[in-house]
């Protein structure tokens, strides 16, 4: 058997491959399993399901991102947004599917986890106030809903014009611990 991660990426090109001509919501596992000529349980194995799989590609941008610059900084903001700029047409139809699994809903929780985590570090706190867990999901929400209208057009930014303008809108309290991490960040390395 290929090593994990190489099936995990056979899967994810195929279905971005898949996705040029049918919308997420009617690609079937089943169908993608035959075009990679894998069993289903194969799939089954790496990823719950397809929703599973695109939210997986959409982390490994962020993971190249983060090799890039500094984690909470703009550099690295506008070069995970520069990723997926590169295959907006994949990332489009994926933001474009509305359901419980959504890339939009995985990505909205994911935000808000590490806002919410670096709020709490940075303030020294078990449990953030109401407050500090307000700002936190504010500007998650405000990062995760911008995706989907920027990748359609509706947004006209470049990935630099969008983080500025994120961070512009970023809550007093989290731009203070984006900016003492990315400062801790750098010291480190």
């Amino acid at each position: 058997m290929a090593e994990p991660r190489n099936t995990k990426r056979m899967f994810a090109d195929e279905l971005e491959a898949m996705m040029e001509e049918t919308p997420l919501s009617k690609v079937r596992v089943r169908d993608l399993c035959a075009r990679c000529g894998v069993e289903r349980c194969t799939f089954y194995y790496h990823f719950k399901d397809k929703y599973d799989l695109v939210a997986w590609m959409l982390d490994q941008e962020s993971l190249r991102a983060a090799e890039g610059a500094r984690r909470f900084t703009r550099a690295h903001f506008a070069e995970g947004l520069r990723l997926i700029w590169e295959r907006r047409a994949f990332y489009r139809r994926a933001f474009e599917e509305g359901s419980q699994n959504s890339i939009y809903r995985h990505h909205l929780e994911y935000c808000i986890r590490e806002n919410e985590a670096l709020l709490r570090r940075h303030l020294g706190v078990k449990d953030l106030s109401r407050t500090a867990a307000f700002e936190a999901r504010f500007f998650s929400l405000g990062t995760a809903g911008s995706l989907g209208p920027w990748l359609a057009g509706e947004i006209v930014a470049t990935p630099e014009q969008l983080t500025d303008s994120l961070f512009d809108c970023m809550p007093p309290t989290l731009r203070k611990a984006y900016a003492a991490q990315a400062k801790l960040e750098g010291d480190a390395r």
